[in-house]
């Protein structure tokens, strides 16, 4: 992944304000694919994160090159490849006994009040309708039944995060080389 930052372009700056300059490289660059692009799913593929897979070794499984890891980052809008990937279980335990204290301390504090609009449910033909609910107050909460209420704790938000992480996008490899080239066009010319 650090051949990433090798694309960007070198500029002078004067550290110490004695006018003597050195040659760092200018990561504040930055590209933006358009969105007609982004926005065609026949262009990406849907990738659901395994146990042992990071960045590097998704690029090397699919593109064929680790180096690419930015490319599975960048079209799944990943700024902070610590926390902005998936955790796995240890990874997602230590995080949250750092957050909120405890395992414990997170399954007890309430997130949110919902409303469950309708549950999941699976049609006779094998389409899936996801379960449906909205944030209520808590006052309104409790006016609903027992089967139209669900509290959220912290430690249940957490892991619908967590699991909204899990399914990425990947640009189809037909379009690595080209992506990549005017990439590097664009932060090494400013164009």
């Amino acid at each position: 992944m650090s051949e990433y930052f090798s694309y960007f372009p070198k500029t002078d700056h004067d550290l110490t304000n004695i006018g003597q300059t050195v040659k760092l490289t200018n990561i504040l660059r930055r590209f933006i694919v358009r969105s007609d692009v982004t926005e065609r799913s026949d262009i990406f593929y849907e990738y659901n994160i395994q146990a042992g897979d990071r960045p590097d070794t998704i690029a090397e499984k699919y593109y064929g090159d680790e180096k690419l890891a930015w490319l599975v980052l960048h079209f799944n809008n990943i700024n902070d490849p610590i926390f902005g990937w998936y955790l796995t279980d240890q990874d997602f335990t230590g995080y949250i006994k750092g957050k909120y204290g405890s395992l414990a301390s997170a399954q007890s504090e309430i997130h949110e009040y919902r409303q469950v609009l309708s549950d999941r449910s699976v049609r006779y033909d094998g389409v899936v309708t996801e379960k449906r609910t909205v944030v209520v107050d808590q006052t309104t909460y409790n006016t609903l039944s027992e089967s139209e209420r669900e509290v959220i704790t912290k430690y249940d938000h957490e892991v619908e995060l967590n699991e909204e992480r899990r399914t990425i996008r990947l640009l189809d490899k037909r379009f690595a080389d080209k992506v990549r080239d005017e990439v590097l066009t664009v932060l090494r010319d400013g164009i």
